[in-house]
């Protein structure tokens, strides 16, 4: 058969293991994986076999008509498979203690900014008393925003004090372009832990600043979804507010927030969005009570790739769980 004795030529190793495949349809499909071998071009993707450990089919990607979806790099021979996939992608998150437990539990080891504003000798021990009474009265409002209404410090003294609490850089708010850096995260996640995407420097660190308290699982899941370094940090709360605002104000990518009643709901929505979306590439990552499912659209050659992505070429699914199993 010519385009056997063709595929032997090229590449005689591939040619022992796909010996015994005769049929047309198998015969055509060697011959066009051949061209591509002749070409030079590299045929891993069509030998990309089911990325469920559970599979017993062993199916090979060359031999399906199905190409997508595909999360963190997973190719699914059936919807089955990917749910399989799913799930194991959820359970290694909800596993991980970096991306656990409420915010509040995280932060509670930190030495008060009561106490650090002391220390530095910005205020004394009546100002501290004064600006705590008053936060209890009211019941609202954070202490360093009490300290700064009575005068008895002023923002860079709060930023730089909240900057020694949290042993992270002080920010400054520009560069800042609103619309490039909306499309980082969920616009939920930027309401619900105070953080915004800054800039990015050197193609490879993303600058996320943070209000109060810096947020380190929301950090860890920002690393992993985008594949950049996040560097930290604080700002005055007069350009925070600022810079926030401006952020809201920009186009997100389409999200869907969801509450999933228990893990097997939270598997089956997250399974039937990349069924849904045929996802050329996907991530899940978590943080805290969030899982956090992104969409690429559509594939992008590498050389054309953005740092970020544009808001129209990603959809999220931001989902929470009801009651845990």
């Amino acid at each position: 058969m010519p385009v056997l004795i063709k595929r032997r030529q090229t590449q005689k190793s591939l040619g022992d293991a796909m010996e015994g495949f005769a049929s047309h349809k198998h015969t055509a499909a060697l011959g066009r994986m051949s061209s591509s071998l002749a070409a030079g071009n590299t045929v891993s993707s069509f030998l990309s076999q089911c990325g469920n450990a559970k599979c017993r089919a062993g199916w090979m990607r060359l031999w399906r008509s199905r190409q997508y979806p595909i999360l963190e790099g997973k190719w699914a021979c059936s919807a089955a498979c990917m749910q399989e996939i799913v799930q194991a992608a959820i359970l290694r998150d909800a596993a991980d203690p970096n991306s656990q437990g409420s915010p509040r539990a995280v932060h509670q080891h930190r030495v008060p900014l009561g106490l650090v504003l002391l220390s530095r000798g910005v205020i004394d021990h009546d100002q501290l008393r004064r600006a705590l009474e008053a936060q209890r009265k009211t019941g609202s409002g954070r202490l360093g925003e009490w300290l700064v209404r009575q005068n008895s410090a002023d923002e860079e003294q709060i930023a730089r004090a909240l900057s020694a609490q949290w042993n992270c850089p002080l920010l400054a708010s520009a560069p800042h372009d609103p619309v490039a850096m909306a499309p980082a995260l969920p616009r939920l996640l930027i309401d619900s832990f105070g953080a915004v995407p800054l800039r990015i420097a050197g193609r490879e660190i993303l600058y996320i600043a943070f209000e109060e308290r810096m947020d380190r699982c929301l950090v860890l899941a920002v690393e992993r979804m985008l594949g950049l370094k996040v560097e930290a940090g604080v700002l005055r709360e007069s350009e925070f507010r600022r810079a926030q605002r401006e952020v809201l104000r920009a186009q997100f990518p389409r999200t869907r927030l969801l509450e999933a009643a228990n893990m097997r709901g939270l598997v089956h929505a997250f399974t039937a969005m990349l069924e849904e979306r045929k996802a050329v590439r996907s991530q899940i990552v978590r943080v805290h009570d969030y899982f956090w499912l992104r969409i690429w659209r559509s594939h992008v050659p590498e050389e054309d790739q953005r740092i970020l992505p544009a808001a129209e070429e990603v959809e999220d699914m931001v989902c929470s769980l009801a009651t845990s199993e």
